[in-house]
């Protein structure tokens, strides 16, 4: 009896270690199917599907007429989720729409041009740098058939005028100098009184110039001692007063009111709201109007609303290849190193096996070649 009792319990004990263990649940942050232009690959049985939140932001994120999204950022995590065996469905939002509901945990992640910034470091996740830009400025393209508003707008510059005014108080300086020296000997060329005055800075100017009619000139030592100093030292400033009237010129014709950020402070400034753009301006004490999107910062632009725009210079480019080809212009500098990343809601189990899948797959240079080059050109695959 105990013999038959002992085996039973053993064959219980045994049956129960043979037994396969109870699969771990994975748990469906979105119990949706995959949309269309997800482009992942057809989803396991059993596989975890999430919702990303999408900006369109050309050319990291793009949406087609079919509704599917493109880009930089969303072929890099189409690619990423692959890997990962991850499926998805995207959800699109504007700017503050999708930081909240990063934040909130609507959304798994978020995918487009997210700069990662201190502020939004201290209220979600990012993941490890996909792309390295900086904040650019976009002005109106010139009309360069209007060279009349050009001409006058140098000339009547407050650096040009301050250049003509300290050149006739040196004419003058000089000329009272050789009339001081010459007026009682040399009456015939240089009168007495305020006369005299205008012949001295005649003599000056004429001398200045090369051109030298000869109806004045020093009979004393004193004065011709004077007149070949200045005769030497005309040579020099006649030079440099033609080439700043010529660097006037060059600035106003090419650079317009905005040559780099400094010349923000001077003008009014449009940039997203929201943006790392508007932190950084802000922060600098630069005056901003602030917009919903780029375009319609960019038709403010050309609407004369704001003298430029700040957004991120990526975009900027994109968009004056595009839907602003030949309206606006983006200068060569920028400012504020950016760095863009996915986001993700505080402690999220994704962020990890996202950068591992990520990284994987940027250390191939052929495949930057194949995620930047269509929207970047290859040199941002360097």
């Amino acid at each position: 009896m105990r013999l038959a009792a002992f085996v039973f319990a053993w064959l219980v004990v045994a049956a129960a270690a043979l037994a396969p263990p109870p699969a771990l649940a994975v748990p469906d942050v979105l119990d949706a199917p995959d949309v269309s232009g997800a482009g992942t690959a057809a989803p396991a049985p059993g596989a975890r599907r999430v919702a990303v939140g999408v900006l369109v932001a050309p050319p990291f994120v793009e949406k087609d007429g079919q509704g599917n999204f493109h880009g930089v950022a969303m072929d890099l995590w189409r690619d990423v989720a692959l890997d990962m065996g991850l499926t998805w469905q995207a959800v699109e939002y504007d700017l503050d729409g999708l930081l909240a509901a990063v934040q909130s945990g609507a959304v798994a992640a978020g995918i487009s041009a997210l700069s990662i910034t201190p502020e939004r470091e201290s209220t979600m996740d990012f993941s490890q740098p996909y792309y390295y830009t900086g904040l650019g400025i976009a002005v109106a393209a010139k009309d360069r058939a209007n060279i009349a508003d050009t001409v006058l707008r140098a000339v009547f510059s407050p650096r040009l005028l301050l250049s003509i005014l300290s050149l006739l108080g040196l004419l003058l300086l000089v000329g009272t100098i050789v009339w001081a020296l010459e007026h009682r000997r040399n009456p015939g060329h240089f009168r007495p009184g305020h006369k005299g005055l205008g012949d001295g800075l005649w003599w000056s100017a004429v001398t200045m110039t090369s051109v030298g009619y000869g109806d004045a000139t020093p009979k004393t030592l004193a004065g011709r001692a004077v007149a070949l100093v200045w005769m030497f030292a005309s040579v020099a400033l006649l030079a440099s007063f033609t080439a700043g009237i010529t660097s006037s010129l060059t600035v106003e014709s090419m650079g317009g009111l905005v040559r780099d950020a400094e010349d923000l402070h001077k003008v009014r400034t449009g940039v997203v709201r929201d943006s790392s753009a508007e932190e950084e301006l802000v922060a600098g004490h630069v005056g901003v109007l602030p917009f919903a999107s780029a375009e319609e910062g960019l038709r403010a632009l050309l609407g004369g609303e704001i003298d430029a725009f700040v957004h991120d210079q990526p975009l900027l480019h994109y968009y004056r290849h595009h839907a602003f080809m030949g309206k606006i212009r983006v200068l060569s500098a920028f400012f504020d190193p950016q760095i863009y990343g996915f986001a993700f809601p505080r402690g999220s189990d994704l962020r990890k096996a996202v950068n591992v899948a990520m990284l994987r797959r940027l250390e191939d240079h052929d495949y930057r070649i194949r995620l930047f080059g269509p929207y970047l050109g290859r040199a941002a695959a360097r």
